[in-house]
């Protein structure tokens, strides 16, 4: 299961925004690691919107695709 829908943290994020905005947006609002966890999995591209943010959530179901091992240089 992906965890709680974080749409209701992210109501100041400026979309289109990427995930270090979102992270932003709902650590401010309160947010606790059920829902900030989630979103540090996130691509770090940009999100049109609460409802792709949550789609891809959900399609992330929890699993950890951004590996930043393989970013660092």
């Amino acid at each position: 299961m992906a965890g709680p829908d974080p749409r209701p943290y992210l109501a100041a994020a400026k979309y289109p925004c990427g995930r270090d905005e979102l992270l932003r947006a709902a650590a401010a609002a309160g947010a606790g690691d059920d829902i900030l966890g989630p979103l540090g999995t996130l691509p770090a591209s940009d999100y049109a919107d609460g409802d792709r943010v949550w789609e891809a959530v959900r399609d992330c179901d929890g699993a950890s695709i951004h590996d930043t091992a393989k970013e660092a240089p």
